[in-house]
């Protein structure tokens, strides 16, 4: 049997945009991914996004999450939704001072090993959210900026 080469390793890696819930920390995102007004790098790629809503570095992770004792466990909750997936890039908008709107096929993955699927999903970015790792609107009550 042969052994693949690291190129053809890599895009099995990323044969779909997956987005992995670390507890009490970021989200990881791997595959064909942009995030609208960053630098686009050639894909597939890797991003760490912030969801304690603390990072200097919005919308990406910058550690804030140890420093101010972040806790989530990065359990998807029961009723995550479960769309057909077909292949294709997936962007992430982070909107003014509210959630992470991505558009795209992706793959949640929770701490837990559970899995969330969908073509059009609103994440919480900043840790405040019921329902993490999806919004629930508590970005406006808690004055959310980023």
């Amino acid at each position: 049997m042969s052994v693949p080469s690291l190129p053809e390793q890599a895009s099995a890696a990323f044969s779909a945009t997956v987005l992995r819930v670390r507890p009490d920390g970021p989200n990881v995102v791997s595959g064909d991914v942009v995030v609208a007004g960053a630098t686009r790098a050639a894909s597939p790629v890797t991003v760490v996004l912030c969801r304690c809503g603390k990072s200097g570095a919005k919308p990406f992770c910058d550690g804030s999450h140890t420093k101010i004792g972040f806790k989530d466990p990065g359990i998807l909750p029961p009723d995550a939704p479960q769309d057909v997936l077909s292949s294709g890039p997936v962007t992430i908008t982070p909107t003014a001072n509210g959630p992470f709107e991505c558009r795209g096929p992706l793959t949640i993955r929770g701490a837990d090993g559970g899995t969330a699927t969908s073509v059009e999903t609103w994440l919480c970015r900043c840790g405040h959210s019921r329902s993490k790792p999806f919004c629930d609107g508590s970005h406006e009550s808690v004055g959310f900026r980023g």
